[in-house]
Formats: structure tokens, sequence, C-alpha cells
């Protein structure tokens, strides 16, 4: 991973409709083991938002091409990165080792190149990449969970998203989310169950489990397990 290790964190222009966005699958080929899932997603997020999903090169590749080539994986990483016509970067879902991809990216080409950068789960390697560079990113839903939540995404999401990625406005306090949590399974291998809305639960009011008074200061999210995978590393 050349380049520096910690730089003051500058934040990425927002997204605007009309925008290129970047498709990359960093972790696992979801979208070669099931291409109406994907294509779910890029429609949902493309007709809410007005911009264009750009796959780079490899993003569609089959899961096992994909899991044997992580070099291929960060080169579409720095690829998209480099590009000018690509105003934000996403990643297609998560996975299991995105951490393969670390020797291969150059800081160098992130820190100059300030852009959106959004993903979930695995992909907390690439995010630890982007705050050694520099760079704000958004731990948030991937294109294929998320983005393509059956039936359409969610008010909350499309709402929160809009807030973190195409304002620059402080997002402030977070809304309660009063529309329903689901941990419900609808296989994806079945296409006809896209359409079809998870069962939602009655969402509770927030709780605090400790601490009082307020805190201010830099908020590093993600993955609990990826978080592991990286101790000792750069």
């Amino acid at each position: 991973m050349a380049g520096g290790f910690q730089r003051p964190l500058m934040r990425p222009h927002r997204l605007r409709p009309g925008d290129r966005i970047a498709a990359v699958s960093p972790s696992w080929g979801g979208p070669g083991a099931f291409p109406h899932r994907y294509a779910a997603g890029k429609r949902q997020f493309e007709t809410d938002f007005g911009v264009t999903l750009v796959e780079m090169p490899h993003a569609l590749a089959s899961p096992d091409w994909i899991a044997a080539n992580p070099a291929a994986r960060a080169a579409d990483l720095m690829i998209a990165f480099a590009d000018p016509g690509i105003a934000g970067i996403l990643a297609t879902i998560g996975g299991e080792d995105s951490i393969r991809l670390l020797p291969h990216l150059d800081l160098d080409v992130i820190a100059a190149n300030p852009k959106v950068f959004m993903g979930f789960s695995d992909t907390t390697s690439l995010h630890l990449a982007c705050q050694a560079a520099g760079l704000v990113s958004f731990y948030g839903p991937s294109i294929m969970a998320g983005l393509a939540e059956n039936g359409g995404m969610h008010a909350y999401t499309r709402d929160a998203l809009r807030r973190a990625l195409f304002s620059t406005n402080p997002i402030g306090v977070v809304p309660r989310n009063t529309e329903g949590w689901t941990a419900e399974r609808l296989d994806w291998s079945n296409p006809a169950l896209q359409e079809q809305r998870r069962v939602l639960c009655r969402t509770d009011p927030s709780v605090i489990l400790q601490g009082t008074g307020q805190a201010t200061g830099p908020l590093i999210g993600g993955c609990a397990e990826v978080l592991e995978m990286a101790k000792g590393t750069p």
C-alpha cells in the first residue's frame, strides 16, 4: 500500500444528479452470482438519484475469478479513483477478503482524487485505506444490499443517502427510524422475489447504553471482524 500512513482528513465533493458513479466488486463477486439482484440495485439507485452507475472492468466477473484476482479488484478501484469523469464509487456487495487488496493500493492516487466512496461490511478494509489516505468515506449500503432492497429502497435509506452524499449541509441529528426494521431472508436466487417487500418489525426508541453529555471528534465505523483483521497492519 504505497503512500504515507495518516494524513489530515478531507471531505469529497457531494454527488449531483447526472454524475457517473463507479461500481466495484472489491470483496465477493455478487453481481456475477446474482446478476438480477445487481441489476435491481443499479436501476433503483439510478432512478431515485438521477445518476449513472458504470461498472469497472471486473465488477461483473464470476465469484471464483474475483476471489482469485485481488490485484485486478484493486486495479478497478484505482481506475475509478483516477478517472476524473467518475464522481463517486460504490461497492457492489461485501464479502470476506477485501483486505487482500491493501498491498495493491496507491494511497497517493486516492488522496489526489478525493471522491465519495461507500460500502459496508467487508468493505471496512478499504474505508481504513481511505482514512490512511486522508479521505472521509461513507460506511453505508452496497448496491446489492440496501440499494437493491426488495420492492425498492426504504424511505429511511433513501433520505439518509440524500443527506449524506448529495448535500453539503451537516447531517445533524440522525432521525429515528419509524419505518421499521427487518431481518427476513428472501432467496436472491429467485428473481420473482425481488419485487416482494420484506416484512418490517416495529422500531423501539433509542437507548443510551453508557455515558452522559456530548463528545466531538472523528467517527470511525465499520465491521468488527474486519477491524480485527486489520490489527497489526499499517
